[in-house]
């Protein structure tokens, strides 16, 4: 798991339990830890995306299944949590986009009051079913 981030606590990425793949809560911070869709200009302004965000995470909770051999199509619930319900839309965009070619699986979006990095709009926790 040499190119997955280093968590940020004592918990796994992921743990298996019976038919059943459970990722822990996942940002969009890198291996270098910066954040794909937070960007800081040369005066300290601060822009975040959260489409980008959104897409960071999922490619990261895609590279956490492929550990132990599931992709996407694994996944059957999951849980996101935003920061700012306006949000929502481009989200919502970035979450079709990357499921566009398989059915996604069960959603739930709650509104967090935050994450614990200023620069994170978004975390999303997953279960994946294991492969028979």
């Amino acid at each position: 798991m040499a190119d997955l981030v280093t968590p940020r606590g004592a918990f796994p990425h992921l743990r298996v339990a019976g038919n059943l793949a459970f990722v822990s809560g996942t940002s969009s911070r890198r291996p270098d830890n910066t954040f794909a869709g937070a960007e800081v200009d040369k005066t300290g302004t601060t822009a975040l995306d959260i489409a980008v965000q959104t897409r960071a995470v999922l490619e990261n909770i895609e590279q956490i299944l492929s550990t132990i051999g599931l992709d996407r199509s694994d996944l059957i619930d999951v849980t996101s949590f935003l920061v700012n319900m306006n949000d929502f839309g481009p989200y919502n965009l970035a979450w079709a986009e990357f499921f566009a070619a398989i059915e996604a699986p069960a959603r739930t979006t709650v509104a967090v009051h935050q994450l614990p990095h200023p620069y994170l709009l978004i975390e999303i926790k997953a279960i994946a079913a294991l492969r028979s």
